[in-house]
């Protein structure tokens, strides 16, 4: 008998099983004949076997077919559906019908069926999903292989299958993470035996999102050894995050089911729900200070908007700003999703740096990705001459300090909201190692110059020998007037304005031969400014290090059509190369500053039709300070800047709603439905 050993004691595997080899039936699918016929091939009866190889494979078990059973089935070169007749449910042995294959071909077949199969050179192309249902019958991959000219398939299982059971009604997410290796997605299948032949490309992890209290859960893993400390993450209702690891190294093999129990008294839950960071602001960055367990919403940038089709969250990259690249997942670990939000755990033991983490579909195409800004401590504010409030250094900076080169911070491109390695020297052109996909250069074109592009490959520096990475240069993506969705800037902060630099110049600052940069001594404050030099818009490498500073600034409200600031030995102020947008410059980050004069909105409205929804307000102009609705209805909402949100009322009447903002010069308000409208406060 195998076992699995694991967290706490062995696990045995499970000895029989009555369950059903089916998974849910199929849509029925056009049937097709080979390349290059007209007309269909007669019927050809194939007969799949679950008996011997299968019950060997599965440990003990009986797998049996379902009527309705839906059969991938190849000739190598096209691919047929198969269906199991209701003549033989419940039977270890069916007989299928298949139209338009060639009769003499050796054939191949996967169970469940899968759109995206294929064969080549003899070897099974096949997915093992990243997010399973937990039921069995839709756990369970086998494949087979014929003889030239035979019709009979016997199928051998293809995944190693974990048992467990829940108890714990309040628990919404199980995902199993393998640090260091993939266990689902895209694999090469040995079609005669089942075995992994190798990878095509895969995920780390298997999630399910779980249905209720005393529940079993099947998950389906292909073969792998899962290291000690393996994690499994689970997520409650209310965003408390729970862990169990795995205490010494477990070989899974295909074919095995391995049964790990009920979890519920093994896993080690934080006290507390996870640190919401987005609960007053949005953003593309999150500063964290400390180590923890913390969440986001899956929404984009400040807007509140929330992404469509996400499956599961993961680990970009990883970086602490020098030539050695961290651990994997040593700087967040337990990276999750689960209804709305984006969860992770900076371990005790994290240094200090910076990640990179991604909100992915099903195929792991990247939806939008957030930069989290690990400094123990925190940042701190400086006041400029220019009475600007600004950040103590630069965007992803570790230190403030002008003797550390750790000083340096990351790189961004004019408008885009991912950040990119700069030197981790500031003499050299030596760049932060990551850990995770690396920065990678790609030359612009119709393709790549786009929003698009940019958000779902936030590792490829978009470059273009002048002018915008974009196809179509566009100036609004930035705004120190109205933080926009693809602002890289935490909450709190803002892409500065031009004017921030006024009163700082070359005759002001003094040039640090010795570590590359200037200083401005104002107030009892040292502000640095180091020469981390920039990403070269022709080709992405690296310029000017231990030279040259570059800063950008928001354009558009720019007085000319320069967007950066530059400082060297010899000069400070504006820079001299009109809109360098596909350049990778350094970002320091303005504050919101109120003057706590707090603002009041009253809109009486009559509502009579509940089944619309009535728009939140929208602001533009300088809208950085906190707003909120009391829709006079028991419910009270944050206001984004600009939103795609709307307010159900459960039952018509007239309603007071009351708008309070803080620094706020404009809203614009829909008048549908409105009575009147009372500025006396606003």
């Amino acid at each position: 008998m195998k076992t699995f050993h694991n967290i706490i004691r062995p696990l045995v595997c499970l000895a029989a099983i009555a369950t059903g080899f089916a998974c849910e039936r199929m849509e029925e699918q056009p049937i097709t004949g080979p390349a290059g016929t007209s007309e269909k091939t007669p019927g050809v009866a194939i007969t799949i076997d679950c008996a011997d190889a299968s019950k060997t494979a599965i440990d003990g078990m009986q797998p049996v077919w379902k009527a309705g059973d839906g059969i991938w089935i190849s000739d190598g070169d096209d691919a047929y559906y198969g269906e199991v007749p209701a003549e033989y449910d419940g039977m270890t042995r069916a007989t299928i019908t298949v139209q338009g294959i060639h009769p003499d071909s050796t054939l191949y077949a996967l169970y469940p069926w899968q759109d995206s199969a294929y064969v080549s050179k003899n070897i099974l192309y096949a997915s093992v999903p990243v997010v399973q249902d937990g039921n069995f019958k839709n756990t369970y991959m086998a494949v087979g292989k014929s003889e030239p000219g035979s019709k009979n398939i016997s199928f051998n299982n293809s995944t190693a299958m974990l048992h467990f059971e829940l108890n714990s009604e309040a628990i919404s997410l199980v995902q199993l993470h393998n640090p260091n290796a993939n266990i689902t997605g895209n694999f090469k299948i040995t079609p005669e035996t089942g075995e992994k032949y190798g990878n095509a490309s895969g995920f780390r992890k298997v999630l399910v999102n779980t249905k209720g209290s005393g529940v079993e859960y099947n998950i389906s893993v292909m073969a792998c050894t899962l290291p000690k400390d393996a994690t499994f993450t689970f997520i409650t209702a209310d965003g408390r995050m729970g862990t169990i690891r795995t205490s010494v190294a477990n070989s899974l093999v295909n074919g095995t089911y391995y049964d790990l129990g009920v979890l519920d008294d093994r896993i080690t839950w934080d006290p507390m729900p996870a640190t919401d960071l987005g609960a007053e602001e949005t953003a593309n960055c999150y500063i964290v200070d400390g180590p923890g367990s913390y969440r986001f919403p899956a929404v984009k940038g400040n807007s509140r908007k929330a992404l469509d089709d996400v499956a599961f969250a993961d680990v970009v990259w990883e970086t602490v700003n020098t030539t050695t690249a961290p651990k994997k997942y040593s700087l967040a670990s337990e990276v999750a999703y689960s209804k709305g939000y984006v969860y992770f755990r900076i371990p005790d033991s994290a240094p200090s740096g910076n990640i990179l983490l991604s909100a992915c579909d099903i195929n792991g195409q990247i939806l939008w990705s957030w930069h989290i800004w690990y400094i123990k401590g925190g940042v701190a504010d400086q006041t400029w001459p220019s009475g600007a409030v600004m950040m103590d250094r630069n965007l992803g900076a570790l230190s403030a300090a002008n003797t550390s080169a750790l000083s340096s911070g990351l790189f961004y491109q004019y408008g885009r909201k991912d950040p990119f390695t700069a030197p981790a020297k500031r003499t050299a052109t030596n760049l932060m190692a990551v850990t995770g996909t690396a920065i990678k250069n790609e030359a612009s074109n119709d393709e790549r110059g786009t929003d698009e592009y940019a958000t779902t490959h936030p590792t490829s520096f978009i470059y273009r020998s002048s002018g915008d990475w974009l196809a179509e240069e566009d100036l609004t993506r930035w705004s120190a007037s109205a933080k926009t969705v693809h602002d890289p800037c935490p909450p709190g902060y803002h892409v500065p304005y031009e004017s921030v630099l006024s009163g700082i110049t070359a005759d002001n600052t003094t040039v640090d031969d010795t570590n590359k940069g200037r200083i401005l001594q104002h107030k009892s404050q040292t502000i640095w400014f180091p020469f981390t030099g920039n990403r070269y818009s022709g080709d992405g490498t690296i310029k000017n290090s231990g030279s040259t500073h570059y800063c950008f600034f928001d354009q558009t409200t720019s007085t000319n059509n320069m967007c950066s600031w530059n400082a060297t030995s010899s000069a400070f102020g504006i820079g001299t190369t009109a809109s360098p947008h596909a350049s990778g410059f350094s970002i320091r980050c303005q504050k919101y500053v109120s003057s706590g004069v707090t603002s009041v909105l009253k809109l009486y409205a009559n509502i009579t039709d509940t089944s619309y929804g009535y728009p939140f307000p929208t602001f533009t102009g300088e809208a950085f300070g906190s707003r909120s609705m009391n829709w006079s209805d028991g419910t009270t909402n944050p206001l984004p800047l600009t939103s795609t949100d709307w307010h159900y009322y459960k039952s018509t009447g007239e309603f007071i709603m009351i708008m309070t903002c803080t620094e706020i010069k404009t809203a614009k308000v829909s008048l549908a439905d409105i009575v009147r409208v009372d500025f006396t406060e606003f």
